[in-house]
């Protein structure tokens, strides 16, 4: 019997969509903390408040995707539809969440406002956003099939198969 926990490869395309949504997402926060500080990190380096911001915009971005649910990874062209459409939903929700720990009530207000002007100002940055929020729902896709044939198995009674196939006794 192996020791240690079994990720099979659709559970870390999953930690890997998010982990790159947040990084993403504290660029984000990273050039908004750039551009309310009007360019003092460069100067001055980084404060705290500054790193708060960082983190902000990673777990607002985060949590926004954890919030879209099953908008990512669905199969077909209707599935890569409904990606683009969540991703201006994950965008604003995100930039929402994000705002609102950075600053509360100014920054829930103006959050969704700073991220498009972010975007605007940055088209190729843009871009690469929503190129990232793609690679996502691709890698939530690999996760989504795996755990549509976890319940395959179980509704075609192959579960024995299924568990010798991850290792578990």
């Amino acid at each position: 019997m192996k020791s240690g926990v079994f990720h099979s490869s659709g559970e870390r395309s999953r930690v890997l969509a998010f982990l790159i949504v947040g990084i993403f997402g504290a660029a984000i926060g990273f050039m908004v903390a750039l551009r309310l500080g009007q360019g003092a990190i460069l100067h001055f380096g980084i404060r705290g408040y500054d790193i708060w911001m960082i983190c902000a915009g990673a777990l607002g971005s985060m949590a926004a995707l954890a919030l879209a649910g099953r908008q990512f990874g669905q199969p077909g062209f209707r599935g890569f539809l409904r990606a683009l459409l969540a991703s201006v939903w994950v965008s604003f929700f995100g930039s929402l969440i994000g705002g609102t720990l950075m600053l509360p009530l100014y920054g829930t207000m103006f959050g969704p406002f700073t991220l498009a002007v972010t975007l605007i100002s940055s088209p190729l940055f843009a871009v690469i956003w929503f190129l990232n929020l793609i690679g996502a729902h691709l890698m939530l896709s690999n996760w989504q099939r795996e755990r549509d044939s976890i319940f395959e198995a179980f509704e075609d009674g192959r579960i024995d198969e299924y568990r010798e196939g991850r290792g578990a006794s």
